[in-house]
């Protein structure tokens, strides 16, 4: 490099100084919150003469969907792409998880059952009876 300095050499920022002292003004919104905001506003979409409102991405990815259904093979990867991605390809297991197993054990004999397991008892053979 020459030893000729540069013009603008002498209004770089000077080290230790931040390219922008003030930082983004406090009413601005940042660049995710403005995204956000158009892909979750509300429309309204009439199907089969019923209108209804859902938000814009879910009105596109509906769209994609209906789409890959007619032939598009690009939005049938970026509808099989979305599905992987949220793991709603695996094949769901049939079998319910079990989260915890309880065995309790009473004693007919105890005494402080005895009392309400033997009304039960006298009451059901009476309503037999009078059944009968």
């Amino acid at each position: 490099m020459s030893k000729i300095a540069r013009a603008d050499y002498n209004t770089r920022f000077k080290k230790g100084q931040s390219g922008n002292p003030n930082g983004r003004p406090k009413g601005r919104r940042n660049n995710e919150f403005l995204l956000r905001e158009i892909l979750f506003k509300e429309v309204r979409v009439t199907e089969n003469g019923r209108v209804r409102t859902l938000p814009k991405i879910a009105a596109a990815a509906e769209v994609c969907l209906n789409n890959a259904l007619k032939g598009n093979f690009k939005s049938f990867c970026k509808m099989l792409e979305i599905a992987e991605k949220y793991g709603l390809l695996e094949k769901p297991s049939m079998i319910p998880q079990v989260l915890q197993i309880q065995r309790t054990f009473v004693d007919p004999r105890h005494p402080e059952l005895n009392g309400p397991i033997e009304e039960y008892f006298k009451k059901k053979e009476k309503l037999q009876s009078e059944g009968e």
